[in-house]
């Protein structure tokens, strides 16, 4: 039986530092020679990810932007995109706009494969760093724009914003009378400000799992995560383990909650379970 391992990144395989610890990716990359199936699901960008995975050995395809992208990192190359209608983008930006809030707007090319990252301005200090940090991993990818719009062979596929709850709330009401369109609304793992992220509806972590696990041929699905934005994909998943400093909600759903993300739990587990898993496939 092959079994796909997926986790989500922050607060989850990521530490409390946003990184991934030399012994859980130890483990993973001694694993993967055995050939094992690991994946993540993040709400991050491959350009926000990638320098995070950076020397990790994947035997399968990962899941970015909450499902937008399903990305080969062996091959370069991106397996599936979800890209919003013209229509759709435009009452998006206008419903932020109304609410005088500037989102970061990812556009991509998929002939070449490239990202474009706008935004019109930088209203909250998270957000100036926000910018930054991508700044000095992205340079001139991300940058500010009189009004957004998609430069040539580019479409939208992904609009943020981190701010406060009470502000983010009353978006979210309009964006659901949009069809066609999804969002993912939950709490920064790192401050006090939630993430509303939108994208085309088709686009989910679950899809996103679907997709890989299509890919790989896995006959079964463990998956771990820490956040309300793990709940699709814990559904498609036949385990599915929430990390100690998981929300509550992931963890009334989860098959067994596991140490914390400061743990190396996941790879940990993953470590265990494969080599259980190993010994019965070759008994």
């Amino acid at each position: 039986m092959k079994t796909l391992y997926i986790t989500d990144l922050d607060g989850t395989f990521l530490n409390d530092n946003a990184e991934v610890s030399k012994e859980s990716r130890d483990i993973i990359n001694t694993l993967s020679k055995d050939g094992l199936l690991f994946s993540v699901a993040t709400a991050r960008s491959l350009l926000s990810a990638r320098e995070l995975l950076e020397g990790i050995e994947f035997n399968a395809p990962i899941v970015l932007s909450s499902g937008v992208f399903v990305y080969d990192m062996k091959e370069k190359k991106t397996v599936n995109c979800f890209y919003l209608s013209d229509n759709n983008f435009s009452k998006i930006i206008s419903i932020f706009e109304s609410a005088d809030k500037s989102p970061f707007v990812f556009f991509f090319n998929k002939n070449t494969e490239e990202y474009d990252l706008q935004f019109t301005s930088l209203k909250l200090p998270i957000h100036r760093e926000y910018y930054e940090t991508r700044r000095r991993s992205m340079g001139n990818i991300i940058h500010q724009a009189d009004k957004i719009c998609a430069k040539d062979g580019f479409a939208p596929v992904f609009v943020s914003l981190c701010d406060k709850y009470e502000d983010l709330l009353p978006i979210t009401k309009q964006l659901d009378l949009l069809d066609g369109v999804g969002y993912s609304f939950y709490g920064d793992t790192y401050t006090q400000y939630w993430f509303l992220e939108v994208f085309n509806k088709k686009a989910t972590k679950l899809k996103g799992l679907e997709i890989v696990k299509d890919y790989v041929k896995a006959d079964k699905v463990i998956a771990f995560g820490d956040n309300r934005n793990d709940l699709p994909l814990f559904s498609g998943a036949d385990e599915k383990y929430a990390v100690g400093n998981a929300v509550d909600e992931l963890k009334a759903v989860a098959t067994q909650i596991i140490g914390s993300n400061n743990e190396n739990s996941v790879a940990r587990f993953i470590k265990e379970d494969f080599k259980n898993c190993f010994i019965d496939n070759n008994s």
